[in-house]
């Protein structure tokens, strides 16, 4: 069983629609039993994650919610409540590249996040190119939330997937996804120094080739018992399926 923890929709500008029969296609192609899907880009964060509601809606067996939130938008946290109650989403995605923030100076995250704690969904955040995508910078909310799961999307990738290995290390509350980590070193450390139960598997479809993302993981000759945990008992376990 494959548990795809981190993909996103293909948008098209022109006509403002979401490619969902290819991301099906591409999870059928790869033997990807369930993804979890954002919708990262379009005209606005309230019509993506109308989009991804739909597509749960739709294939409520594959898809699995997770809900952007820009905390720079004004109506954010209503945002946050609507998705939240909408029963369609498990997860949220906080991006601080895209959205272009530096973390420790959003206050108004502290509300978003209290919201998802209540509602036993997990805050995954983007880590690892440029100075507003430190992990570090992330940590500051776990620490202030210790009853928030905290996902570090990426594993602080080659620009800060070492120190990511030691953050995780320090807090409960903190695991990693995978995708776009494709040094070998960092993932030698990560596997040898964290829990089987820290990792999370993810693609970043349709940005990264799927089938890269899983063939990564079979150079480490990792033990089966730990592909299990990073290929879908983890995801079950936090996301509660």
């Amino acid at each position: 069983m494959m548990i795809d923890y981190h993909s996103h929709l293909k948008w098209d500008r022109e006509t403002n629609s979401y490619d969902t029969e290819a991301c099906l296609k591409d999870m059928e192609d790869n033997h990807i039993e369930k993804r979890m899907v954002s919708a990262l880009y379009g005209y606005s964060v309230r019509e993506q994650n109308d989009a991804v509601a739909d597509m749960v809606r739709a294939h409520p067996d594959k898809i699995i919610g997770c809900a952007v939130i820009n905390p720079k938008e004004r109506d954010c946290v209503r945002e946050m409540e609507r998705a939240a109650s909408s029963g369609c989403f498990k997860a949220i995605e906080l991006d601080s590249m895209e959205h272009c923030y530096y973390p420790e100076t959003m206050p108004v995250l502290d509300e978003i996040i209290d919201i998802a704690v209540s509602h036993r969904m997990p805050v995954n955040v983007f880590t690892g190119w440029g100075c507003r995508t430190m992990p570090a910078q992330w940590a500051y909310y776990a620490k202030r939330h210790p009853d928030m799961l905290m996902v570090l999307l990426h594993m602080g990738t080659t620009d800060f997937g070492y120190g990511c290995v030691d953050l995780v290390r320090q807090y409960e509350n903190l695991m990693v996804e995978t995708s776009c980590m494709y040094e070998l070193p960092i993932l030698r450390k990560a596997f040898g120094n964290l829990p089987k139960e820290k990792f999370l598997f993810g693609s970043h479809y349709p940005d990264k080739i799927t089938k890269c993302s899983v063939d990564t993981f079979v150079l480490l000759h990792l033990p089966q018992e730990t592909l299990d945990c990073l290929y879908y008992r983890n995801a079950m376990r936090v996301l509660e399926l």
